[in-house]
Order: C-alpha cells, then structure tokens, then sequence
C-alpha cells in the first residue's frame, strides 16, 4: 500500500489528468513567463511507449564526429572523423582502413563518442 502522501499526489495527477483530456481538446495550453507556450497533452501509457517515447528516442539520435556506426550489411563498425552535406568519412574500427562518402542514413549509432586520437606505432 503507498503512503498517504503518494497517495495524494497519485489522485491529484489522475484528476488534472482528466480535466484536460474532457476540458482541453488539443491539450492544456499554459503560457510562460518569458511568452512561450506549452502545450500539456495526456496519453495513454502504451500509445507513449509504442508511439511517443520511440519518435522522441529518433528525433534526439543524431550521429555526431567520434561516434561507432554500422548499417548491419557490408560495412562493419565505422568511427565518424567528419560529417558534410548528408555523408560522411571514417575508418573500420577494426583494421583501420579509411572509408569516404557513405550516407549517414543508411547507419544508426551503436557506441556513443570514441576517443579519435591515434597514437604512433
């Protein structure tokens, strides 16, 4: 059983949540002190996890210089020196062989951030 207190913040969270899905029919709208705007929208809990928290996950992925790519096919794992126009170069972690001109849309982010600096052998 929770405790009185989350008790309470439990059932006020569920009656603020009905408000606005009977009261507010694109969601509450609740402006802030600097003017903007911010839109208070209730979901279901599987349509946020089939639908919004997976769109949120893909819009905040983005491939940055440093991070380990692959596309699951002919390339294998490919560290990102430099990203222009849409493409971008690199080398094969594993043996090291520079690559060029490979399209960041075809590959998603396996490891985030490796360290670039290549020591003398």
């Amino acid at each position: 059983m929770l405790p009185a207190r989350n008790r309470i913040i439990n059932s006020a969270g569920c009656l603020v949540a009905k408000w606005i899905l009977h009261n507010c029919r694109d969601g509450l709208v609740i402006k802030r002190r600097g003017g903007a705007k911010q839109i208070i929208k209730v979901y279901s809990e599987p349509a946020y996890r089939n639908v919004i928290k997976p769109a949120i996950h893909k819009a905040t992925e983005v491939i940055k210089v440093g991070d380990v790519v692959t596309d699951n096919g002919c390339h294998g794992e490919v560290v990102v020196t430099r990203i222009y126009c849409g493409l971008f170069q690199g080398y094969y972690k594993e043996d090291g062989v520079t690559v060029s001109a490979l399209r960041l849309e075809h590959f998603k982010k396996t490891t985030a951030h490796v360290d670039l600096k290549i020591g003398e052998r």
